[in-house]
């Protein structure tokens, strides 16, 4: 059977489950994108349109950035929700149920619930009863609009605009190497469905507040090279983002912005979390590199192209620490998958 049979039947088996469920509980990953809540308010308001009761959780808030989607207010992080009983549990756009921030309450609280996984990552571990994953996909809303068309299920609007606003924020607005014909595709579908573009191109795009620049200026002051490994990277404090009152949404352009460098053979960016830890986030443009392959060896995942991990803090050890490391898996001196000679 070939893949997309395989990925065909099993949005079948996913449609059967939520046919005969009668209570979802639909997952959002930890510190949540565009891509992770547009699936899970699309799903939110398919389901709730088929009379479906839906909880949404999720570990950690939402951006603000995103208080225009549909039924973005229902995302709870109170985890009263754990104590009841589900007949699915649909994980939105995590490589695996650590991610999501809900491994240690399926475990002690859902062990026998049906886990669905709805995911595009390279790096996803399976981890569902039934996995619906295609890391060909830009997004997650990518594969949730080709399920809900193989099953011929109305795309209202506010489904258009959860979907849209994924497509649109994980593919940096249809730039990034992650868009595909087919991405095109989709994002006409969703405008003819009555997706509001025009609104979420404001809430992501026009939104950054001029204090938000003050950090940029740290960014950039900070931003250096590692000769050996030909990576690009700077660094952001836990302090930095309180004393400019930043948010999340407030930070990923300045990740991508990584892509934008001609230097180097890849990007990285390491942020302070609040609680110590130190979260990297890599870009590359090149097809020779594969941060996902790097990320892995720090317990994290992603793209080809795109990836992120987590490790221990104080920042500058976290730095030190992910180089030497990097310098191990390489010691040839460069991240490249082919010779520098052989690369293009």
């Amino acid at each position: 059977m070939n893949t997309i049979i395989m990925r065909n039947h099993t949005a079948k088996q996913i449609h059967a489950t939520f046919v005969h469920a009668t209570s979802v509980l639909v997952i959002s990953h930890k510190n949540p994108d565009g891509d992770t809540l547009g699936s899970a308010t699309a799903l939110a308001a398919y389901l709730t349109d088929a009379q479906k009761n839906v909880t949404l959780f999720c570990a950690t808030p939402p951006a603000k950035t995103f208080d225009f989607l549909p039924h973005i207010n229902y995302v709870t992080q109170s985890e009263d929700v754990w104590h009841n009983t589900y007949d699915c549990i649909v994980v939105c756009d995590s490589g695996d149920l650590a991610y999501a921030g809900i491994d240690a309450f399926v475990a002690k609280h859902q062990p026998n619930t049906t886990i669905i996984n709805i995911d595009h990552h390279k790096t996803n571990t399976q981890f569902g009863a039934y996995n619906l994953v295609d890391p060909n996909a830009s997004s997650t809303c990518e594969i949730l609009y080709n399920f809900f068309s193989h099953n011929n299920a109305t795309i209202t609007k506010d489904m258009a605009t959860s979907l849209l606003t994924g497509i649109i924020t994980d593919t940096d607005n249809f730039t990034n190497s992650a868009t595909q014909p087919s991405t095109l595709e989709v994002g006409a579908m969703l405008l003819r469905a009555r997706a509001e573009a025009n609104v979420i191109k404001k809430h992501i795009y026009k939104s950054t507040p001029i204090h938000s620049f003050g950090l940029w200026a740290k960014v950039f002051e900070r931003l250096t090279k590692h000769e050996t490994l030909n990576i690009c990277h700077t660094f952001i404090k836990h302090k930095d983002i309180t004393d400019h009152n930043m948010a999340e949404s407030h930070i990923t352009p300045i990740t991508n912005f990584l892509n934008t460098l001609h230097d180097g053979h890849a990007g990285l960016l390491f942020k302070e979390l609040e609680d110590g830890t130190v979260k990297g986030s890599f870009r590359t443009t090149r097809n020779d590199v594969d941060v996902a392959k790097i990320a892995q060896h720090f317990g994290g995942g992603g793209h080809k192209k795109a990836a992120g991990f987590t490790v221990q803090g104080p920042i500058h050890e976290a730095i030190n620490h992910v180089f030497e490391e990097i310098e191990k898996l390489f010691p040839h001196g460069h991240i490249l998958e082919l010779a520098p000679e052989q690369a293009s």
